[in-house]
């Protein structure tokens, strides 16, 4: 007969005992209460942003006291501040400095605006005009400005003292003025040293610009003398410099030939082969009668 020993069952140290009745319950309310008082805690820290917020945006201590414009050439500072629409604000902290920007920015004479506060009382607005270089006719008349982007429409029956340039389309322009075509990159040639002192007068007169792929530019030059009030002269699309050089010394000499008054039109596309159409001494005199 065989007699087996009873396996001794150790006890398991790790397993918690269970703990006094009530204990669980307890602590969930415990916890409980730390959750709602960090909740409660939250929602006056908001209340007190809130309220903070209010105060520094409506105090009188910050109220604006003065509001500066600057860079305005063609627009008032009136004009600006219209455009801004800051009427209605009273604190310098509640103005929206990106949303006043932007409203500057829609106004189509105003190529960059920048707006900043002066704490506690002073606000300042810097502008950046547009500077119209010419009037660019696509059957519609846009003002064309100094970087050769269009920024506005030309009202009707506005006459700017500036070149009107023809021939072109929009797909000359490129995508915002940064792939133009040959024969607008010729234009802006043309238009960008009128800017500069030193040119001869005879450019600086410029009526109009007519580009044309084929053939590149023709000047309309203003010219009070001729019936029509006007020269021409063709440049072609390169060689620019060169060539008002050479028009400059033919100019010269034919206003020192008693023969010729100057010159109809000129066509100075080959350097090689120069076609001169000069103008009578005696027919410029004829005019001067007639006028």
């Amino acid at each position: 007969m065989i007699v087996r020993r009873k396996k001794r069952i150790r006890r398991n140290t790790y397993k918690s005992r269970p703990g006094p009745k009530g204990a669980g319950t307890w602590s969930r309310a415990l916890k409980s209460a730390r959750i709602t008082m960090v909740a409660v805690g939250f929602g006056l820290f908001n209340l007190m942003l809130i309220f903070g917020h209010d105060w520094i945006t409506q105090t009188e201590r910050l109220a604006i006291r003065s509001i500066t414009v600057s860079g305005c050439e063609r627009l008032t500072p009136e004009m600006v501040k219209a455009q801004a629409d800051l009427a209605g604000a009273r604190n310098i902290l509640a103005v929206n400095l990106t949303s006043t920007r932007k409203r500057l920015m829609a106004h189509p004479w105003i190529a960059d605006a920048q707006v900043s506060r002066d704490i506690p009382d002073h606000l300042h607005i810097r502008i950046r005009e547009h500077q119209s270089l010419a009037v660019l006719d696509l059957g519609r008349r846009f003002l064309l400005n100094v970087e050769g982007r269009v920024f506005k429409e030309l009202a009707p029956g506005a006459t700017p003292d500036i070149p009107v340039i023809s021939g072109l389309t929009y797909t000359d322009l490129g995508r915002e003025a940064e792939t133009p075509t040959p024969v607008m990159r010729a234009v802006m040639k043309i238009l960008k040293p009128r800017r500069r002192s030193g040119r001869i007068d005879l450019v600086d007169r410029i009526q109009e610009i007519h580009a044309d792929p084929a053939l590149g530019l023709t000047l309309f030059v203003a010219d009070d003398r001729r019936p029509e009030g006007y020269r021409t002269v063709t440049l072609g699309f390169d060689a620019f410099d060169e060539k008002y050089a050479t028009l400059q010394r033919i100019e010269t000499y034919l206003k020192k030939s008693h023969r010729y008054a100057g010159f109809r039109s000129i066509n100075l596309t080959d350097p090689d082969r120069i076609v001169v159409n000069p103008e009578p001494a005696d027919a410029a005199a004829d005019v001067r009668k007639e006028v």
